[in-house]
């Protein structure tokens, strides 16, 4: 994987400031959550019965992916969300009267409510989302706050897998049930931190499972995945760069632009693409641009082309250049050109009015993919014929010399009967195997399904902050004789408070002295 020097560390979030929520988008989340909690309660009844519509189930699904975060979206793209869910939760509301008519409980007159009367028009819901904010950080305690907001992240990243999975014609109704189930659980009435810590616990699991059913999707449709090597160079030509991590999106950019003359490069988990034999075939998809979404102010500035973001990119984007930045997503950010109907004619002929890279650039080629059978393989050769008591598995990385000089000398602290598993920082020890697995964090996962088998003590160390970060860390830490460790994340995605109960609650620990945390490893 390529490496930054230490000068060349750069976080656009923080750099920027653009890590902070404008409070009035803040305010429109708090009612748009305070919708979708309403309408999931109705629909999870309506799943039961198999009432539910596509439609309805859909919008949720989209609704939640901005419940929680902190992209550019406008405050008309709020109110159009939180439209929609009153018009599914009036329909829900009917159809579930209609369902359980004998029953004592009857769906409440959402005409007669305040949430719908202060919801008529922008200001008066940015109102409703400030009270409602007043009233949780009055009524509620902190820990219990953060709980709410790890319950909403959990789903986010199980809504993205859905929509993930539909874009390969697949569907998840445990998926989409856990998704309701965890959505519903965010009430103010609520506050039984053991039960709630169960519904999130059963949500990260279901979120690993509909990753582990992605990944097949993935190989079913590109190939089985393999090592390839991957090209940072720039040739003389118009360009076009794809950014996130929906590959099935880059598949449908590749084919509507196989036949012109503009070259496509890849960014960040994009690299992944790089790893199915089917990319191959597509002679204009060139290699990997930039150094990854923690720099993507630079590497997208720098970009002489049009950008694409595809669906859920996780990018702060407040201070790019408008006019070539373009996406498919339902939800979009401010300045960001949508594509309808997979119409990339805008992005080409943005490209052709771009000016491309005009000399190109040399660069190094790296090596990147795995191939899992041998993968595990290597694991049990070694585990077996030394014999291991514990093993640590040090997982994908962030562009951090820290995070090398911290791992450099945690390994050389750990007691030699520790089998070292490492998908990022590769170092020269007996007892080390290193799979680079670029940004794959389905790897990392399956891997570690497969380790669990071992049954001895396992130690799990996660540097690079995503979409499925916390689900994924909260799932690796629930079972017993593993110890999770997080490293330093944006404060957008965690934040101190929400670090202080993923410790208090669930264990997680933070990384922080090397030779303390190896200690703890050694000592397990």
């Amino acid at each position: 994987m390529k490496e930054n020097s230490e000068n060349l560390q750069y976080n656009s979030c923080i750099s920027k400031g653009i890590c902070s929520v404008n409070p009035r988008i803040l305010a429109l989340q708090n009612v748009l959550v305070l919708y979708l909690c309403m309408c999931a309660k109705y629909c999870l009844k309506l799943l039961e019965k198999k009432a539910l519509s596509d439609e309805t189930a859909d919008c949720i699904i989209n609704m939640t992916e901005i419940s929680i975060s902190n992209p550019d979206f406008s405050e008309e793209c709020f109110m159009k969300g939180i439209d929609s869910l009153k018009e599914i939760l009036i329909e829900s509301i009917d159809k579930y009267n209609d369902l359980y008519e004998k029953e004592d409980f009857k769906g409440e007159n959402l005409y007669e409510s305040d949430i719908y009367k202060k919801c008529e028009n922008l200001v008066n819901t940015i109102k409703l989302g400030e009270e409602i904010l007043r009233e949780r950080i009055s009524g509620l305690t902190a820990e219990m706050r953060d709980i709410y907001k790890i319950i909403l992240i959990t789903a986010k990243s199980i809504s993205i897998n859905l929509m993930d999975l539909k874009s390969f014609d697949k569907k998840s109704q445990s998926g989409l049930k856990t998704l309701l189930k965890l959505i519903s659980s965010v009430d103010a009435n609520n506050t039984d931190t053991e039960a709630l810590k169960q519904v999130i616990l059963e949500g990260c699991s279901c979120n690993t499972e509909l990753m582990l059913q992605l990944h097949e999707a993935q190989e079913s449709r590109y190939g089985k995945q393999g090592i390839y090597d991957v090209s940072y160079t720039t040739t003389p030509s118009k360009a076009v760069l794809v950014v996130g991590s929906n590959i099935r999106e880059l598949e449908t950019v590749l084919e509507s632009l196989k036949d012109t003359d503009i070259d496509v490069y890849t960014h960040d988990e994009m690299m992944a693409a790089h790893t199915f034999p089917k990319f191959k075939e597509y002679k204009n998809l060139k290699g990997q641009y930039g150094y990854g979404v923690e720099n993507c102010l630079i590497d997208f500035a720098t970009f002489p082309g049009p950008i694409i973001l595809t669906k859920h990119s996780l990018h702060n984007i407040e201070n790019l250049y408008r006019g070539r930045l373009f996406t498919t997503d339902v939800n979009f950010y401010k300045g960001v050109i949508k594509i309808e109907n997979n119409n990339y004619k805008p992005v080409s002929l943005s490209a052709e009015e771009a000016k491309g890279f005009k000399k190109g650039k040399t660069c190094e080629t790296v090596k990147v993919g795995y191939d899992f059978q041998k993968c595990i393989d290597s694991i049990d050769i070694q585990f077996y014929s030394k014999k291991y008591k514990k093993i640590v598995v040090i997982g994908l990385k962030e562009y951090s010399e820290k995070d090398r000089k911290y791992f450099e000398k945690l390994v050389k602290k750990l007691k030699t009967d520790t089998l070292i598993v490492s998908f990022s920082y590769s170092f020269e020890q007996s007892n080390l195997l290193h799979f680079n697995t670029c940004f794959d964090s389905f790897a990392v996962v399956r891997i570690f399904k497969h380790l669990l088998d071992y049954n001895v003590p396992l130690s799990v160390f996660l540097l690079k902050c995503g979409r499925n970060t916390i689900a994924e860390i909260l799932h690796f830490g629930r079972f017993e004789g593993v110890k999770a460790f997080l490293g330093d994340c944006e404060p957008v995605i965690i934040d101190p408070s929400l670090m202080g109960t993923l410790e208090g609650v669930f264990g997680v620990r933070k990384m922080g002295n090397p030779i303390k945390d190896a200690e703890e490893v050694n000592n397990l």
